[in-house]
C-alpha cells in the first residue's frame, strides 16, 4: 500500500511491503550480530546480501544496557535541545534554525569541529539532525562508538562494494510526528554506507520507518529513467518519482538493531503519526581518499 497522503506532486511512489512479504523480506536480510563478529561464513553471507539487495539489518547489535543507557540521555537531550532553540535553555553546540544558519552546506556540517544541531524545515520539518553526537553528549562517546559497530560495517560494506569505506559523519536523528519527509531518492551515485542503530522500537508504518527498494542501487536503468524525468520536471537530480512497479520494504527494528544500507540506493524515512517518536543513531561511510584528496 501507499499511504494516500504521502504522494507528492509529480511522484509515481512503489508498494509498501506488508505482512507476510514484508515479514519474509525483512528475515532474507536480517542477521545475528554473533554470527558476524566471527568474520566466517555469516559474515560472507551477510556481505553478499548488502551487494546485492542493498540493505541489511543486523539484529542485537548493541548491548541492552547501553541502548538503554544511551536511550535515556537522548531523551533528556531532546528536551534540552528543544528549549535551547525557543531561547529558554543552552547547549555547546551550534544551532542552525531555519534561516539563522551559522554553517551552511552539508560539507562544512560535516567538517564542523563543534556539534552542530540541525533543526530540518520544508522537507522533513521539525527533525532534529544532530551531527557529532559523539562530541555533545562526550561523557558517551565511548559507549556511542561501541554501539555503532562501525569496523564491522566497515568490513562488511568494503567487502560488499569492494571500495575502502570510512567513517566521515556521526549523526543523531530525533523526529516526532513529522508529517512530511522527502520522497524516495538516493545520496548520489557512488557508493556510499549508513548504518542506523535505533534507540526506539521502531514497529508500524505510524513510527515512520526506514523503507528502501531492493537492489535499486544496481539498477542503473531505473536510475536513468529518474533522472532524465527529473530533468525534465525541474526536480533534484538524485530523487526516485518514478517507482511505480516497484515495491520498498519498510524495515521494523528493535532497540539495539542496526540497518545496514546502500545510500545510492532507492530510500526515504516515512512520514510519522502524531506523538510518534523516532531516535537514531548514524554512522556514514564514504570512499576512502588518499593523500591527494582522489578516491
Amino acid at each position: 500500500m501507499t499511504p494516500a497522503a504521502d504522494v507528492a506532486p509529480l511522484c509515481r511512489p512503489p508498494v509498501l511491503r506488508s505482512g507476510l512479504r514484508r515479514a519474509w523480506e525483512t528475515r532474507q536480510i536480517s542477521f545475528a550480530i554473533a554470527g558476524l563478529q566471527q568474520r566466517g561464513i555469516l559474515f560472507r553471507q551477510a556481505a553478499t546480501r548488502l551487494r546485492r539487495s542493498g540493505i541489511i539489518l543486523i539484529r542485537g547489535a548493541a548491548d541492552a544496557n547501553a541502548v538503554a543507557a544511551l536511550a535515556a540521555r537522548v531523551g533528556s537531550l531532546w528536551s534540552e535541545l528543544k528549549a535551547a532553540a525557543a531561547g529558554t535553555g543552552q547547549t555547546n553546540a551550534i544551532l542552525n534554525q531555519e534561516q539563522q544558519r551559522s554553517v551552511r552546506g552539508y560539507k562544512a556540517l560535516v567538517q564542523s569541529k563543534q556539534p552542530v544541531v540541525n533543526f530540518r524545515y520544508r522537507e522533513d520539518e521539525g527533525m532534529i539532525d544532530v551531527f557529532h553526537p559523539e562530541r555533545l553528549i562526550a561523557e558517551h562517546k565511548e559507549m556511542i562508538l561501541h554501539c555503532l559497530q562501525e569496523d564491522l560495517v566497515s568490513a562488511l560494506a568494503t567487502h560488499a562494494f569492494e571500495v575502502d569505506l570510512e567513517v566521515k559523519c556521526r549523526n543523531l536523528y530525533l523526529s516526532e510526528g513529522i508529517d512530511k519527509t522527502r520522497p524516495f531518492h538516493c545520496d548520489g551515485e557512488k557508493p556510499k554506507v549508513k548504518a542506523f542503530l535505533y534507540l526506539s522500537d521502531v514497529s508500524s508504518l505510524g513510527y515512520g520507518p526506514y523503507c528502501y527498494v531492493l537492489s535499486s542501487h544496481r539498477d542503473d536503468q531505473l536510475r536513468r529513467s529518474n533522472q532524465i524525468f527529473n530533468t525534465s520536471n525541474g526536480l533534484r537530480k538524485d530523487d526516485y518519482r518514478l517507482l511505480s512497479g516497484q515495491s520498498a520494504l519498510p524495515v521494523f527494528c528493535k532497540a539495539g538493531d542496526l540497518v545496514v544500507s546502500a545510500q545510492h540506493g532507492a530510500h526515504r524515512g516515512l512520514p510519522q503519526a502524531a506523538a510518534k517518536r523516532r531516535a537514531v543513531l548514524v554512522s556514514m561511510f564514504n570512499a576512502r581518499r588518499d593523500g591527494d584528496g582522489r578516491p
